[in-house]
Order: C-alpha cells, then structure tokens, then sequence
C-alpha cells in the first residue's frame, strides 16, 4: 500500500489529549491525493543493507510461545457456521485460566453490560457465538502481545491496544461492505494478527540497537524500510509464524500480504485484504498504540476504499465511531 508520501494523510490525534472530530471529514477530502495503492513485487528503491541473519530471524520465529491447543481448535472454528455454541464452550472449559480472562473481557466496559456475566453459556447468550471466539483469541494472546516494541514505534502496550483497535475497525468495515455474517469474525481475527511478525522482529532490531520509525532516509513504506534496515519484513516473518500455529489459510494470508496484495485476488479476498489494511490506516491516523514518529503508513487512497467495498457514507460512518473504538483499545487484560 502506499507510503507517506505527498498527499497522504497525516493526522495522528493522540486519543488521550485531543479530540477526533471533523475526522471523517479530513480524511475522506484528502484520500484522493494519496498514492495508489502497492501490488505484490514492487521493489525498492534503496539496497537493502542485511543486518539479521535468516538462522537469527527463523530462532526468534521457534521462541513466540505456541498457541495453546484450546485457541488453536477455536480459530479453527472462525468461519465456519456449523460449528455451535456447546462445542465452544465445551473448549473453554478445558483451559480455568483462559475461562477467566474470557469472562474478565466480558464484563469489561468494552461490552458494557448492566449485570455482570458470571459464565461461558452465559456470555455466549449475551454477546453471541461469533463474538466469543474472537474474545477467545483476544484473552489468550493478551500477554504475549505487551512486549517492548517501541524500536517500531510502539508505546507501552502498544501492540495489544492497536491489534484491538484494528480487530475492531475490520470488523466495523465488515459490517459496512455487505460482508456475510459468517464471515465477520474472520476479518477481526486477520486484523487482530496482522503483525505478529513484529514479535519476531522487534526484539531483534532492539538488541541491534535498530529503529524502524520515522526519522530514517527516505519517504519509503514500512515493509521497504525494514527489508532496507533489516533485511526480512514483519509479513514474512508472521507468516512464518502462522505456520508454525497452523492457522487457517485466509488468516495467514492477511499476515503475509496485509501491506501488498497479490495480483487477480478473487473479490472477496481483495475486501478482506483491504479492509485489514484500512483498519490499519484508520488506526494509525488516530494514533492508538503509538509514538508519535512511528513508522506506520496513514495515507487512505479511492483504490483502498474501493477495495474495502464502502463508498463515501460508509467511510463517514465507520470514522464517526473511531472514538468508540479508540475505547475499545483499552480492553482490560
């Protein structure tokens, strides 16, 4: 996708002192200027100077903590309308521990409920099936995602608070582009780990005494800088990552690809990959999770927005709600 470069956005409202007003407007009248979007292969225009070893980046990839088998089996249901309610529950009750963070997210002011939720049947009844797995995977990665990331820009449990908040927005555009509802779920969990590969690379360029954020030569995307500074970008290594958790195919491609589709993509897999990456940018504007030099893109272009399947009332709409989903990044772990 494109850069920051000449006409892309460049707003970055810190939740926590301004307000975001007005956004829905901003960003819609200056989208037209941004870049278009990137394809697959395009390459970059500095050398890539390698300063990780393959053997470096592969031993960090066998160091992320393997999901446990209870999530492994529950992201296996994402998707899938024949799987039921009992099953899920069936599942969480395997694992005490996950039960009670689930229950903990439940009842936090995410959701809002008037009476606490005192049981798995219990919150499957109030926030349905489909919402529930995505809860699952969010409890049950809420620690490994509060790692020191901030040689990519993040603030102190940054990862975690942008992973929610691009669930979210995936999940809310979703809602918008006419998305079957069986299908809703896999957009939030493909935004949710879209980056995984910066637990991989993040401590790696940290012990390198490395920064991918703003400030370095050069205008060009996250994805050429770090293959420029490091030698390996974060699509790669999530992938990597995906597979060594076995996850579904339409999750591991939103990982690998979220920066850079592939050419002649199938329509639906276009919206998906688009949406997560509108998310993104969305959630990079708004500045959750995030120091103010990171080195994110923000530029919003039509090619994007098409891609995503919303039209200018939707792209209002979903940007009007950005307040809420800024709240719904400080989701209790």
């Amino acid at each position: 996708m494109a850069g920051d470069g000449p006409g892309a956005t460049g707003l970055h409202p810190d939740p926590g002192r301004g307000s975001l007003t007005g956004m829905a407007d901003d960003l819609f009248a200056r989208f037209r200027g941004a870049a278009p979007a990137d394809k697959e292969g395009s390459s970059g225009t500095r050398p890539v100077a390698v300063a990780l070893r393959e053997a470096e980046v592969l031993a960090a990839v066998d160091r992320v903590p393997s999901l446990p088998t209870v999530v492994t089996q529950i992201l296996a249901m994402v998707g899938k309308s024949a799987s039921t309610a009992a099953e899920l529950e069936a599942l969480i009750r395997q694992d005490m521990a996950l039960a009670g963070r689930l229950l903990k997210l439940v009842n936090s002011p995410f959701y809002g409920l008037a009476q606490p939720v005192a049981s798995i049947s219990q919150a499957v009844s109030i926030i349905g099936f489909a919402s529930l797995k995505s809860l699952v995977l969010a409890a049950s990665t809420s620690s490994l995602l509060q790692s020191d990331l901030s040689s990519y820009g993040f603030a102190e449990r940054g990862l975690w608070k942008s992973s929610v908040a691009n669930a979210a927005l995936a999940r809310a555009i979703a809602q918008r582009n006419r998305t079957h509802r069986d299908e809703i779920e896999e957009y939030f969990v493909a935004a949710f780990l879209k980056d995984v590969g910066i637990l991989v690379l993040g401590p790696l360029a940290a012990r390198s005494g490395l920064r991918l954020r703003k400030g370095e030569p050069g205008d060009e995307d996250l994805q050429r800088r770090e293959r420029r500074i490091l030698g390996f970008d974060h699509c790669w290594a999530g992938l990597k990552v995906a597979e060594r958790w076995n996850l579904p195919e339409q999750i591991r491609e939103a990982i690998a690809h979220h920066h850079r589709m592939p050419a002649d993509l199938p329509a639906d897999r276009v919206r998906r990959l688009a949406s997560v990456r509108l998310a993104e940018r969305i959630a990079a504007n708004a500045g959750i999770g995030l120091a103010a030099d990171h080195p994110f893109d923000t530029g919003i272009d039509a090619v994007l927005l098409a891609g995503a399947g919303l039209d200018q009332a939707g792209f209002q709409d979903l940007i009007a709600q950005v307040p809420r989903i800024v709240a719904s990044a400080e989701m209790p772990v």
